[in-house]
This record gives structure tokens, sequence and C-alpha cells, in this order.
């Protein structure tokens, strides 16, 4: 019999199989957990289930979305820095969550030296928008009317320390103007309540806005960032329209516990940023009123620091008490 040939396959078997094991990934076998801090049916829900499909193709195992909502994403935050440091539990880290320190005296994690960063995934601004019975097609009219003798003037928010609560209190306090704050237990009931005139103003995300600005229940005036949205182009910024500070965006992004070896955090990293990089998941999240925005480690962990910094001066500014 002649061997040659059983040889040949016998390498052929081996060689395959080496290169399955190359292109798996850093992960044989088991799942992977990406716990995300906000509730099902989110937009930062949907953009985790993204990321989920798309590295679970990569990886060749399943990667589970684990809903944790509640307390300002401190409970999945709680939860993600006492997990095993094996990169199978991955945390989407958004702004809230470096937030939360300067709102909270119960923490037990620290939102910097708890975690490594992996990834930054979006950009996630806010708009400023009115009810469209006021009679504001911009910030500066809307101001004058706000500081009107008898003027009663509110604003919504996604609940008290929120992103959208800070950026209106941000707004009064440079405005010098004097509004009701209204906050409700998510963006949905806030953004619902301004469309039905509840309430006079908020910020908020654009997909959550869109559906009622296309109903003409609702009027944006302006976005923060430091340029236009690709998703608003003929909408100004808040700098724009005369009040600067405005220019910090929300972010979201992985991080994994402290502790986790840079190796296996950097190849993470490569293979999610290769996903948010295919045209597919980039069109997904710009519909979830997202801002695609990659970057390594190294570049995410100087915007954590970047943004704990900026979002400590705000909450001391507008006088947000920890509780």
């Amino acid at each position: 019999m002649d061997r040659f040939p059983i040889l040949l396959r016998t390498l052929a078997a081996i060689s395959l199989c080496a290169a399955s094991m190359a292109w798996a990934g850093p992960f044989q076998g088991g799942i992977v957990t990406l716990v995300t801090p906000s509730s099902s049916g989110s937009s930062f829900d949907n953009a985790a289930r993204a990321l989920a499909d798309g590295l679970a193709r990569s990886w060749g195992v399943p990667v589970v979305v684990n809903n944790r909502p509640g307390a300002t994403t401190i409970l999945a935050t709680s939860a993600v820095a006492k997990a095993a440091t094996d990169g199978r539990t991955l945390l989407l880290s958004v702004t809230p969550t470096i937030q939360a320190p300067f709102l909270s005296t119960h923490l037990d994690y620290d939102p910097i030296t708890s975690f490594a960063p992996v990834a930054q995934m979006f950009d996630a601004r806010l708009w400023l928008a009115v009810n469209s019975k006021i009679p504001a097609r911009t910030v500066k009219e809307f101001v004058a009317l706000a500081r009107a003798p008898g003027a009663k003037f509110s604003y919504s928010s996604a609940g008290a320390g929120s992103t959208p609560h800070l950026n209106a209190s941000q707004l009064a306090h440079e405005a010098r103007i004097d509004m009701l704050h209204v906050p409700y237990k998510g963006a949905s009931p806030a953004v619902v309540d301004l469309a039905g005139g509840t309430v006079t103003s908020t910020f908020a995300s654009y997909s959550d806005l869109l559906p009622f600005v296309q109903a003409d229940k609702i009027r944006i005036l302006a976005s923060t960032g430091a340029d236009r949205s690709p998703l608003s182009r003929d909408v100004p910024t808040m700098k724009e329209a005369g009040y600067a500070g405005f220019e910090t965006v929300g972010f979201g992004g992985l991080v994994v516990p402290a502790g986790t070896p840079q190796p296996l955090i950097n190849e993470i990293a490569r293979d999610v940023i290769a996903v948010l990089a295919q045209p597919e998941v980039k069109a997904r999240l710009i519909r979830l009123g997202l801002e695609p925005h990659s970057q390594g480690p190294a570049e995410f962990g100087k915007l954590l620091e970047a943004q704990t910094a900026y979002w400590k001066k705000v909450i001391k500014d507008a006088d947000v008490k920890p509780e």
C-alpha cells in the first residue's frame, strides 16, 4: 500500500486544523458575554447586538448580549468589574458610566482603574429640541423666549444626573435662564412628553427625536459636538449657535475587567475594529442615531480620562449633588 497519499492527506488535515485555529480568534469554545447597561430595544442595546453578531461570526463562538439596566449604568458596570479577567465578559461602557462617581456615593468600583479599555465603537451626541408650538427656530430665539417676563419653560431628561439633564443644566447656566427640570425614567418618555407639549424642551438622541420631527411635533435647534453631525448637516452646533462648552459628545465602547492580559485585549480590539469597519455595521449604527468611531485601547483610554475630567466639571458647575 502506497503510504505517500495517506501522508499527504494527514498533513493537509493538520494544516486545515491549524488554519481553523488561527482564524478562530481569541476564544476556543464556550461563550462570550457582552453586558450592556441599557434595556432591550434601546439604541445602545441594538448597537451591542450589531457588534455581537459580527464578533460571533469572527470568533466562531456565541457572543451573548446581557441587558443589565438600572441605577444609571451602575448595576451593569459593577457586575463586570467583578468578572473573570479572561476576556469573556465585555462591558459596553457609555457616557453615564464615567459620570456615575460624581453622582453616586455608593459605587464599589472605579470606572477607570477597575477596567481596561478595549475599543471605542461610536460617538453619541445629543440634539437640543423644542415642542413645535414654541415659536423658536434657533437657540438664540429660544433663549430670548425663556428670558421673557413670566416665561415658564421646562426641560425633560432621561433622569436626574443623565447627560440630557447635564446638558440642559449647562445651557440654563450659560444662558442665564430659569427652566424647570422634569426627569423621566428613560429617554423615550422624555421625548414623548416633549412632543405632547407637557415640557418645553429636551436634549435627546437623533433617533429618538426623528419620528416626532417628521410628524411636526418637535423642532430641532442645534446639536452638541465640535462640528456638524453627518446625521443632520443642516443643523448647527451649539457652538455655532453661540454657546461653547458643548463640543464634547457622548461615547460608547468596550472595556474589560482590570487585569485582563494586554495581548488578549489587543486581539479583541483588533477584531472589534474589523467588525465596526464593515459597511452593514456602520449603516446599522447610523440608523440608530449613533456615529461610528472606532479606535484602539490606547486612544480609547485617553478618551475615557478626558471625558472623566470634563463631566466632573460639568456636574460641579451644574451643582448636581451625589446621592
